[in-house]
């Protein structure tokens, strides 16, 4: 009975987790297409999450723990992807381009 339940409890406190870091994904692809360019046409096609390299983890001194968002859009014909480190504070996504 106390395996079930250690085990149940367990399962719980991992989906919180996942849906937490679902979430902070969220907000972070959220941020990254506010910081888009404004072109007149842009179509967002994809976005996605991946973790940071680790030659930028290496050098990384903050408190949290970044990560890579790209997104895949459309403008004039083109494609293009534009990727950015995002990292969350007090629930606050902050994004810079980055140029790989």
């Amino acid at each position: 009975m106390r395996i079930t339940i250690a085990v149940a409890t367990a399962l719980a406190m991992l989906a919180a987790t996942a849906s937490s870091r679902a979430d902070d994904n969220r907000a972070c692809i959220l941020k990254a297409t506010e910081a888009l360019p404004h072109i007149d046409g842009l179509v967002v096609k994809k976005t996605r999450t991946r973790p940071v390299p680790p030659e930028i983890m290496a050098t990384w001194r903050g408190q949290t723990r970044p990560v890579m968002v790209d997104v895949d859009i459309v403008a004039a014909g083109a494609a293009e992807t534009y990727s950015y480190i995002c990292v969350l504070t007090n629930k606050t996504a902050f994004v810079r381009r980055v140029m790989s």
